[in-house]
């Protein structure tokens, strides 16, 4: 076969190859645009650009191969061949060939060989380093379409080695494509009409979609601002984003409250709430907007801080997550912020409600106010109304765990958790502080149509939950008529009640005292404590710990009724050990306690030396 020849000529001062005009360019100036089109747009997109430029060039150069029909087709193919050489692309050598033509149609083709000098592979090293990835898309290119173009089917050239990776030179394989696996070819052929120009449209179209979607955000960013600045609750914010986003959404607290919920029922809500916070229990607490998969539900959640403290959730529920991740989570992140802000309002407002609620309740206990009518008309102004009456409630916690004891904003949390609970429920009091107790005063009209027995054991119940490792108990006194003069008598009633309250019965009214609460006042204390004291005999005489214990064994039984199992489950001991503490116990009495009357004079004397606090409680702690 005859070598091909260039035939290179000037007309008019312009470069002609074999006739055709040709610009003479440094193959630098590949690689320079190789360099900025890469590092501007990535090699991801420009691989194809690259690959669909040297198929347009290979294909132009094998339309002029086939204008000689005298030559067979594995003579064209070295005649394109040694063109290529002779345009300074790469030096090719063909090392393995494989071609068979049937009836007219080529059936195999499978050629293996290397390139020498690519010109692409230089470029590529001198402007970007080594790849780590074959990189001489455009003599893929330029081959494919060449090949192709002869053998009238399509065929793929594929490198597995590179010049451009650091080999001394690259390997290439050709095939016709049904011959190739899928993953080989597809990302060249497949894609081969898609354009820069195409490209650029696609993006224009994402960045037009997203335009929107940010637009979106920023509307409800808007509308959340404006409400906000007018004092937005937040049931009314939840509707507004509720109607924007066309999703259910909820906010929660910590402690499993479902604050509010819109585009759903609280019942429907219910199997997602559970399951949410088993999650959030049973792994890592969620910090930042995160993603999570519900049986039927997608949840995209975001926390609520107030102060630097996640104090609840956001959520929004998709049946079928469609959306875009990043436009769902700016649009939470805005929501979330927003009840940040709603309550950081609320919580300012209910702290300078209760600073003057606080300010009132002092001055009603140091006597400021020497009217009834005074007490009443201040009252109104924050929303109490005593003319039904009230109940005193003496409320004493414990902490067991002296590490939560140091913890310096604990009687703040404790207040803080108080007001809030009464808040949420609608019902106004006045709170006092004490060491180690809250003393609430209970408008009886603000209950509403519930009974203090019906306010007090869920309030008790809220407290456990809230604030777990801690000790509640409350003594609620009688219902009382006037502020002035019976308040102090109120609080006395209810800490005596508080001082029989216990792990069991936490909550003590103190009409439950009967006549224990009557007789025992500051002016015959000393009378009842010697009372009980000829009642309980040597059992009470020179008091230790031993005998502090079996005074408790005696309350805890007499309490229990006389029952054996529950004393004895009460007090952690076996049934044998309670045997024998009530045998030391009736030996120190003096005499047997099972008469009903002397059962009552025993209790009724611990009781009375319960509420005065005596000396024998201290030994026991």
């Amino acid at each position: 076969m005859n070598r091909p020849t260039l035939n290179i000529n000037q007309k008019n001062d312009l470069l002609y190859v074999n006739d055709e005009r040709h610009l003479l360019l440094p193959s630098s100036s590949f690689g320079i645009l190789q360099r900025d089109l890469v590092e501007h747009i990535g090699l991801h997109r420009m691989k194809t650009f690259f690959f669909k430029h040297g198929e347009n060039i290979g294909i132009n150069d094998a339309t002029e191969v086939m204008k000689n029909s005298s030559m067979s087709i594995t003579e064209k193919i070295d005649h394109y061949i040694a063109l290529r050489s002779l345009k300074g692309y790469v030096k090719s050598t063909i090392q393995e060939k494989e071609l068979t033509i049937e009836a007219e149609e080529v059936t195999t083709f499978r050629f293996k060989g290397i390139w020498e000098d690519s010109f692409e592979a230089e470029q590529y090293i001198q402007h970007m380093g080594i790849s780590d990835h074959p990189i001489c898309y455009t003599l893929m290119g330029y081959a494919s379409g060449a090949i192709s173009y002869i053998l009238g089917k399509q065929v793929f050239f594929k490198e597995h080695q590179c010049k451009g990776e650091g080999a001394p030179y690259c390997v290439w394989e050709g095939r016709l494509v049904s011959d190739w696996e899928d993953n080989a070819y597809q990302e060249f052929l497949d894609n081969r009409e898609l354009l820069i120009l195409k490209e650029l449209e696609q993006t224009y179209e994402k960045l037009l979609h997203e335009k929107n979607n940010l637009s979106m955000v920023m509307q409800l960013e808007q509308k959340l601002t404006d409400s906000v600045a007018k004092g937005i609750n937040m049931k009314e914010m939840l509707e507004i984003v509720e109607k924007q986003i066309l999703v259910p959404v909820v906010v929660e607290d910590i402690y499993q409250q479902v604050v509010l919920v819109k585009g759903m029922t609280k019942e429907e809500y219910e199997p997602l709430k559970k399951d949410f916070f088993s999650i959030i229990q049973t792994e890592a607490p969620i910090q930042t907007i995160a993603k999570m998969q519900h049986s039927n539900f997608t949840r995209l959640v975001s926390p609520i801080y107030l102060q630097e403290k996640i104090v609840g959730y956001c959520s929004f529920l998709y049946k079928e997550y469609k959306s875009n991740y990043e436009i769902d989570s700016m649009m939470i992140n805005r929501v979330s912020t927003v009840c940040s802000v709603i309550l950081l309002n609320e919580k300012v407002k209910l702290e300078s409600t209760e600073r003057m609620k606080g300010y009132f309740f002092e001055e009603i206990m140091n006597g400021k106010y020497h009217t009834e009518q005074a007490i009443m008309s201040k009252a109104l102004f924050i929303d109490l109304d005593f003319t039904g009456g009230y109940h005193a409630i003496h409320l004493k916690y414990i902490v067991p765990n002296k590490h939560y004891k140091l913890h310096p904003g604990l009687h703040n949390e404790i207040f803080e958790s108080v007001t809030k609970y009464m808040s949420d429920k609608g019902i106004h009091i006045l709170i006092g502080e004490k060491t180690d107790s809250l003393l609430l005063l209970v408008p009886i009209k603000q209950l509403g149509e519930k009974s203090i027995e019906h306010v007090i054991y869920p309030f008790m119940s809220y407290l456990r939950k809230r604030l777990r490792g801690m000790l509640w108990f409350a003594g609620v006194s009688s219902k009382h008529d006037r502020v002035l003069d019976e308040v102090k008598g109120a609080f006395n009633e209810a800490y005596t009640a508080v001082k029989l309250s216990t792990k069991d019965t936490p909550v003590t009214f103190f009409y439950e005292l009967g006549i224990l609460g009557v007789l025992v006042n500051d002016e015959n204390k000393a009378a009842i404590r010697n009372l009980a004291e000829c009642t309980l005999g040597d059992l009470y005489k020179d008091l230790d710990q031993g005998k502090a214990e079996l005074i408790e064994t005696l309350y805890t039984f007499l309490t229990n009724g006389g029952n054996f199992e529950q004393t004895a489950e009460q007090l952690s001991i076996s049934i044998s050990g309670l045997r024998y503490r009530i045998n030391k116990i009736i030996k120190l009495l003096g005499s047997d306690f099972r008469d009903p009357e002397r059962r009552f004079q025993l209790l009724l004397s611990l009781k009375a030396l319960l509420v005065l606090e005596d000396k024998w409680l201290e030994i026991q702690k």
